[in-house]
C-alpha cells in the first residue's frame, strides 16, 4: 500500500512539475506535444497523471523542454538550473564542465569570468 501512494505521489508531481514547465516555457500542451513528437492525446494524459511516459518519451520531453530528464522526473534542485537555460548548445557545454576535474572548472569559471569583466567594460566605456 505504502509503494502505491508512493507511486502515485511520484505520477502527480512528475505531471505537476511537467504542466509547470510546459507554462513556464510559454508552450500550450499541443505545442509541447508537437515539439517531442507526441501526440496531444497521449501528452495531455501524461500532465493529467493518468499515465507514466516510457524513458523514450521522457527523453524527448526533457529535449522539447531543455531540462534533464532527472530534473523532469525528480525536480532535483541541484538541476533546476538547467530548467531555465533555453541555449541548449550552451546547456550541453555546461554539463560537460560538470565533468571537469576542480583544477580544469576553476580555469573555465577564470575565462567566463574574464569574458563577462572585459564585456562590463566595453559596456561602459559605450555608454
Amino acid at each position: 500500500m505504502d509503494s502505491e501512494n508512493t507511486n502515485n505521489n511520484s505520477k502527480s508531481m512528475f505531471s505537476e512539475r511537467l504542466k509547470i514547465l510546459r507554462m513556464q516555457k510559454g508552450y500550450s500542451q499541443k505545442d509541447l506535444a508537437t515539439a517531442a513528437n507526441l501526440h496531444r492525446v497521449q501528452y495531455n494524459r501524461y500532465e493529467n497523471g493518468e499515465t507514466t511516459p516510457s524513458t523514450d518519451t521522457l527523453s524527448k520531453l526533457a529535449d522539447a523542454l531543455g531540462v534533464s530528464v532527472d530534473y523532469l522526473l525528480e525536480g532535483k534542485e541541484e538541476d533546476a538550473a538547467t530548467a531555465n537555460l533555453e541555449d541548449r548548445e550552451l546547456l550541453k557545454m555546461f554539463e560537460e564542465l560538470e565533468k571537469l576535474s576542480k583544477e580544469d572548472k576553476a580555469i573555465a569559471k577564470e575565462m567566463i569570468d574574464s569574458f563577462l569583466f572585459k564585456r562590463r567594460i566595453r559596456q561602459q566605456v559605450a555608454s
